[in-house]
């Protein structure tokens, strides 16, 4: 994983934990999904025929950069995709680095959804933060009910034994496809997306805002719609983004402070 040496770091870091909830609603031949994290809060509403994405409405609430609402434009190139049990199916036929990371997610989640029994959908993610070199748990619920549960080191799974030495980061989708399956495998994933923002822990966010994204364009061009050609060209870091649910994971889908902006 990239090093982010030259950004402020968090006062608080090692004092509490990274949290993402997920919410999936179906309604219908709609699906409802909801996602906020201390970086993030997304809402997305996809609409279905039984087979096949009919319309895709958005809604960014808060995010990182001041770009970033324009990513409900490009997510509306998912309609027309087929509904499917596998998202990992569907990860070729889409623009990744053209669209939000998160709110794609979600989206795909939402279209999975689509297939399920079950009208509702709860992911709670949780992982320590990591302030030595001792690893942390990292765990998604699904419903309640605990799904994984990995002892996580400097981007390693340390334990259960069956996955240890298995990577966080690049090589993850190759071993995870295999491992895990159906339900598993969705929360194998969220997890893992999870411990990839709660990095963002370790740094004072807020305390960037107005910086340009194009000051750290050497690592992240690319890797998202706003670290993206054009808008890496005119992005800028929100004000007061970031939230710490650490010891109050019940505000998460509150969405009470949108991004000011």
């Amino acid at each position: 994983m990239p090093a982010a040496t030259d950004y402020p770091e968090n006062p608080n870091y090692g004092q509490g934990r990274y949290r993402r909830r997920i919410r999936l609603s179906t309604t219908g031949n709609s699906v409802f999904g909801e996602l906020e994290d201390t970086n993030h809060a997304f809402r997305c509403t996809i609409t279905h025929d039984g087979a096949h994405v009919t319309d895709i409405q958005s809604e960014v609430i808060r995010i990182p950069f001041d770009t970033c609402p324009g990513a409900v434009k490009p997510i509306r190139n998912l309609i027309g995709l087929a509904l499917c049990e596998d998202i990992q199916e569907l990860i070729p036929q889409v623009d990744t680095g053209g669209n939000c990371t998160h709110l794609l997610d979600l989206a795909l989640m939402a279209i999975r959804h689509a297939s399920r029994k079950q009208a509702e959908w709860l992911y709670d993610i949780c992982i320590e933060d990591q302030p030595s070199d001792e690893a942390v748990c990292a765990e998604i619920f699904a419903n309640g009910e605990l799904i994984h549960s990995w002892q996580t080191l400097n981007w390693g799974i340390q334990q259960p034994a069956a996955l240890a030495g298995k990577v966080l980061y690049k090589g993850f989708s190759k071993w995870a496809n295999k491992a895990f399956s159906e339900d598993a495998k969705e929360a194998a994933f969220a997890l893992q997306k999870g411990y990839f923002v709660s990095s963002a822990r370790r740094y004072n966010i807020d305390a960037q805002a107005g910086d340009s994204a194009l000051e750290h364009s050497d690592v992240m061009l690319g890797v998202c719609f706003s670290y993206s050609s054009p808008q890496i060209e005119v992005a800028r870091r929100t004000a007061g983004s970031t939230r710490d649910f650490s010891d109050t994971p019940t505000q998460l889908l509150t969405f009470s402070e949108p991004t000011l902006r």
